[in-house]
């Protein structure tokens, strides 16, 4: 049986069974409670249509189906262990599983369209390049998203979350600040969907306690004192189960807009230049039967393992926040986190591997790995959240979120390699790291609205956010003239950058990557990043038709953005029917290298997306 006819068998069992159970799910009403136990669930089919930057050129780059299954046993009830058996030390407790399965047919079928990097150029990848244990590895999932059980003990102020799960903190929506215990898997949709679904949920421990249940000191005098009241103090550990944010490259149809530079041999722009195969070469010239240079320094793994052991001793995240409101009914959090840094996850334009001394590159070589090392370090982040409802005035909710983190990594391309020996040729690819600190904030708002000729029975709630990034001590960016003296990167054409940070997307030092006409073209770190949300949302038929309207604007880079248009639709009360449409809009022809996933990330990228929920 060859590989087409392997995928199409595999598509249509796949197919049958979704088609089954959807029947099943259409005869079937919702699960009902089973005393202590609650079943719940859902069903539901997603297709997305790219139809950027041509419209008549369509092109279906995801047809994916999930199946959901919830699990709630209330165990312990009032200090009773399933409503018989007296327990000394518990006053509540439950059990909470969640299991995900996917399967995502475009993997199935491969069907063979033109993608796009950040230059706008069309690359030479398609799905079919995958070989088939990785289209099986990206067609299916089969996942525990979560598994925890909950207790509140008797007597004590204190409970306990243990299990694998997700810790939510903060106050920002789709752009995050103090949501950042659990790292994304940006090759979900990116940032494009709820990020219940693309969290990473890890095996923690999570404490919570009641502060106003404290008689005595230390109550008196953090809470009474100060007249706060709902004040509480909330901890987590992560014992050792921590993974970065998790990135591909193309021909994936969502991921970093550029080829794998490791693996893919073609130069930038239309490829990465294949750090691998430039470092085989190196070594192997004129040696048969040589072994390749195939892996990281330290066999650590771009974008999933560092130069660290996954245990409780080298991988540990810890955080703590404190949260109250004050008699004036502001509402706030102090937070503080020690953690390995999610790899920009939050729209950093941060470094994710850092080269290794040119001594070492013998070694490296030697040991068939490539003279460079995934990094996560350690980094500290302090910050707190306002919430403030106006009732009186404006008759709004007014939000803010601002962290400080300590030692943020970013590649120098001061720290090149030598410009004579056996590692000159790789002086325009590779660099070493400087860590700076960065400060980042948001404020919002949130306002119910009459807007009458738009909805007569119910208001149109109005969502509005200002996102920043402040990064402290950005050196300047200057290049090489290939006479020795230190310039401008942008005022001539063909230099090589020798000092000053280098962004993300950036795949070789030389200012210039193969565009024609548009002269000097760096990734560049800035010392401001900003973004704005707008967003509406009102109901309409008794609730039966939701429609939700945002708007994304990067003032910063080129005035890149976003504007989303979703429709849901409740066909009954567990069947939904969602119409999304997605348009990611330039103002510029080149390169937009913003850092938040919005229009320049995403250039070429527009897209309908057609999904159907079946809740049980």
């Amino acid at each position: 049986m060859d590989r087409r006819t392997r995928r199409r068998k595999n598509g249509f069992i796949a197919a049958v069974i979704l088609a089954a159970a959807g029947l099943a799910a259409s005869r079937t009403q919702a699960l009902p409670r089973y005393g202590p136990l609650e079943v719940a669930g859902n069903i539901s089919a997603q297709n997305l249509i790219r139809f950027n930057p041509d419209i008549d050129k369509l092109a279906v780059v995801q047809q994916r189906n999930t199946f959901k299954l919830r699990v709630d046993y209330q165990m312990f009830d009032q200090g009773k262990m399933m409503s018989k058996f007296d327990v000394p030390f518990i006053e509540r407790g439950k059990i909470f599983i969640l299991y995900r399965g996917v399967y995502d047919s475009v993997y199935t079928y491969t069907p063979s369209f033109a993608q796009h990097n950040i230059y706008g150029l069309n690359v030479p990848l398609r799905l079919d390049d995958f070989t088939d244990s990785q289209l099986n590895a990206l067609q299916f999932e089969n996942q525990l998203r979560e598994a925890y059980v909950d207790l509140a003990f008797k007597g004590i102020p204190l409970s306990l979350r243990m299990g694998r799960q997700q810790i939510v903190w903060g106050e920002t929506d789709n752009f995050r600040l103090l949501d950042r215990v659990n790292a994304l898997d940006l090759t979900w949709h990116l940032q494009q969907e709820s990020w219940d679904e693309q969290r990473i949920p890890y095996w923690m421990i999570k404490g919570l306690v009641d502060l106003d249940r404290i008689p005595g000191p230390p109550h008196d005098l953090l809470v009474d004192s100060l007249g706060l009241s709902n004040s509480f103090l909330e901890f987590f550990w992560n014992p050792g189960d921590w993974y970065p944010a998790k990135k591909d490259f193309l021909p994936r149809p969502w991921s970093a807009p550029i080829a794998n530079p490791l693996t893919d041999s073609q130069s930038p722009p239309q490829g990465g230049r294949g750090l691998f195969n430039i470092l085989t070469n190196l070594k192997c010239a004129g040696r048969p039967n040589c072994q390749p240079v195939n892996r990281l320094f330290h066999n650590t793994t771009l974008f999933k393992q560092g130069d660290y052991t996954r245990d409780p001793h080298d991988n540990s995240q810890v955080g703590v926040r404190f949260g109250a409101v004050t008699p004036q009914g502001l509402q706030f959090t102090l937070d503080y986190f020690y953690a390995r840094w999610n790899g920009g996850d939050d729209g950093t334009n941060a470094a994710a591997y850092t080269a290794i001394p040119a001594s070492q590159l013998s070694q490296a070589l030697a040991q068939g790995e490539a003279p460079i090392e995934a990094i996560m370090p350690y980094v500290n982040t302090a910050g707190f959240s306002l919430n403030y409802a106006d009732e009186d005035y404006t008759q709004t909710v007014y939000r803010m979120e601002s962290i400080y983190e300590f030692g943020v990594p970013f590649t120098d391309a001061s720290k090149h390699y030598p410009d004579r020996g056996p590692a000159s040729q790789l002086r325009n690819d590779l660099f070493g790291v400087s860590k700076r600190d960065m400060w980042k904030g948001m404020i919002a708002f949130d306002r119910p609205t009459w807007i009458k000729p738009l909805n007569r029975k119910s208001t149109v709630l109005i969502l509005g956010q200002f996102f920043w990034h402040y990064l402290l001590d950005n050196p300047n960016i200057l290049c090489d003239d290939g006479k020795g003296n230190e310039v401008s990167c942008y005022s001539t054409r063909n230099m090589r950058q020798i000092k000053g940070f280098r962004g993300s997307y950036s795949s070789s030092g030389v200012t210039v990557t193969g565009i024609p006409g548009n002269g000097a073209v760096i990734d560049r770190v800035r010392d401001w990043e900003a973004l704005v949300t707008l967003a509406a949302t009102s109901f309409y038929m008794g609730g039966k038709f939701v429609p939700f309207l945002i708007y994304v604007l990067d003032p910063v880079n080129s005035y890149n953005m976003e504007v989303i248009a979703m429709f849901d639709y409740y066909i009954t009360n567990d069947i939904i029917f969602n119409l999304t449409q997605r348009y990611f809009i330039n103002t510029v022809s080149h390169p937009v290298y913003e850092t938040w996933g919005v229009g320049g990330t995403n250039r070429g990228r527009s897209e309908w997306g057609i999904r159907l929920t079946y809740q049980f």
